[in-house]
């Protein structure tokens, strides 16, 4: 029996949405436990420039984008057979006022996020993209669990994606692949930024965060779930909430 400490080593990872973030940590902690991995992003310089951060010869990319559902699953087909997929697949943050919504960026984001992930799921039922015994994770968050107010588009959308887990859990049982999801709380990415937060309002805002384990989470904290979960070969359907013990509310 294989230890548990060397279940990934040679193991060959996807991460689609690797390049920056929680998926960026879920690709070095994969590389730190011996697996092989190949990050995709739809941007060339993006994908570069992780490849270079990452720094290993076991570390890959690939430039594809999960709007266009022909190319990226000849990108899949290209790459596999391998061992396990994370999906990761986005760049914004839906949250504000909903009636300032933009629908356009809540359709963009929906066409990464969620359609994405349908696409993934759809490849690896009809393709043999994923070796028997692997695994799929998607990744929610808890604005599916306790949305709070300018949150109720981002609340959908997760929900829908802890929703399509257990639906793609069933469809993939036959060949033998597991699909989990990842559902976070705050963490400290570049998506902040891209919410128009300046450093200081960021800063405020961790530092302002109580959470019973004491700190606020980087997407390393967060990479230990997508481990847990390729390792995990009894875990199927599963949502594992990593908040920081936010939902305890202490």
């Amino acid at each position: 029996m294989v230890k548990s400490a060397d279940k990934l080593v040679n193991k060959s990872v996807i991460v689609v949405g690797g390049t920056s973030g929680i998926g960026f940590g879920a690709a070095a902690a994969f590389l730190a436990a011996g697996a092989r991995v190949t990050v995709i992003s739809s941007n060339a310089a993006r994908v570069a420039d992780a490849v270079k951060r990452l720094d290993s010869p076991h570390a890959a990319g690939e430039v594809g984008d999960v709007r266009d559902e022909a190319a990226f699953v000849a990108l899949l087909q290209k790459l596999a057979p391998v061992d396990h997929v994370v999906f990761s697949g986005v760049d914004k943050i839906i949250r504000g006022k909903l009636e300032e919504l933009d629908l356009e960026d809540a359709r963009y984001l929906f066409g990464v996020k969620f359609w994405g992930a349908v696409l993934v799921g759809k490849a690896v039922k009809k393709h043999d993209i994923i070796n028997r015994g692997g695994s799929l994770t998607l990744t929610s968050g808890t604005a599916a669990l306790k949305p709070g107010k300018g949150a109720s588009t981002g609340s959908g959308l997760n929900g829908g994606v802890i929703s399509l887990t257990k639906g793609l859990a069933g469809d993939l049982a036959e060949k033998g692949i597991r699909v989990n999801v990842v559902t976070p709380g705050l963490v400290k990415t570049e998506l902040w930024g891209k919410l128009g937060k300046s450093e200081e309002e960021q800063k405020k805002t961790f530092e302002n965060t109580k959470l019973p384990v004491g700190f606020v989470a980087t997407p390393d904290d967060i990479a230990e779930a997508y481990l847990y979960l390729a390792k995990a070969d009894y875990s199927t359907g599963e949502n594992v909430i990593i908040d920081g013990g936010a939902r305890l509310g202490i």
